[in-house]
């Protein structure tokens, strides 16, 4: 099947937490006004929008999700903040350095490489890539997982070291690699599982496997959810002596 990964609209996205929020964007050193780009438009982007003064451009491959991002604007008084663009993701039409963060919170449109690869150029020096992917955890994950999931993306799944260590090839510093917890994986396969009948054709099957995946290894499947953040970095950049995100 491979990319973009689906999820059920109505589903509660990961990684939209207000708490989460604050720490990322503490993390990015976004200071107010900082030009903003989210992929695929949530409640993320709009509140990161209000709480800095920033300006926010969405884009989505869906009209749909276009829609309801500009009503969720509207009802937020928002909407002299926000720009939206429908486009076929990895391609995006901005000029370079456009942005100080380009995020994608509880979606993943494309791999960690080509997100790493293709976003860059977008952002403004010491810009942040903060973007979601999907990792093998812990020491001993589920061998059936594990080639599921190959079977789905169409490449192995890559360890949190593994996932820095990409996004630092494509000219980042990487910053850090949050994953769900268990009891956050938990209640993400609870709330999925109320939603997953209503996704149509091969993404649908395709959530109903993962879901009966999860519930047949006990919960303990080896795979999760993350949020990658990274700086951009410059050519001939020395490495920092300790990854402070200065």
């Amino acid at each position: 099947m491979g990319y973009p990964l689906h999820f059920p609209g109505e589903a509660k996205r990961l990684f939209t937490s207000e708490l989460w929020l604050r720490r990322v964007a503490a993390t990015a050193h976004w200071s107010p006004g900082a030009r903003l780009l989210e992929l695929i438009g949530s409640t993320a982007g709009l509140y990161l929008a209000k709480e800095m003064l920033s300006p926010l451009t969405v884009v989505d491959s869906d009209p749909a999700g276009l829609k309801a991002t500009e009503e969720r604007a509207r009802a937020a008084g928002l909407s002299d903040r926000l720009t939206t663009k429908q486009v076929t993701f990895p391609s995006l039409p901005f000029a370079a350095g456009s942005f100080d963060g380009v995020l994608c919170l509880g979606r993943v449109p494309m791999s960690l490489e080509a997100a790493a690869q293709s976003l860059r150029g977008l952002l403004a020096p010491r810009g942040r890539l903060v973007v979601t992917t999907v990792v093998q955890v812990g020491r001993q994950p589920s061998a059936p997982a594990l080639e599921a999931w190959k079977g789905r993306l169409g490449h192995a799944l890559l360890n949190p070291r593994e996932s820095l260590m990409t996004v630092e090839r494509q000219g980042y510093e990487p910053e850090t690699i949050e994953t769900l917890s268990g009891t956050e994986l938990d209640d993400y396969y609870k709330d999925l599982e109320q939603h997953v009948g209503k996704v149509p054709g091969e993404a649908g099957t395709w959530l109903k496997d993962e879901l009966a995946l999860f519930k047949a290894l006990g919960h303990r499947t080896g795979v999760s959810y993350a949020v990658v953040v990274a700086r951009r970095k410059e050519p001939g950049e020395k490495p920092p002596a300790a990854r402070d995100g200065g």
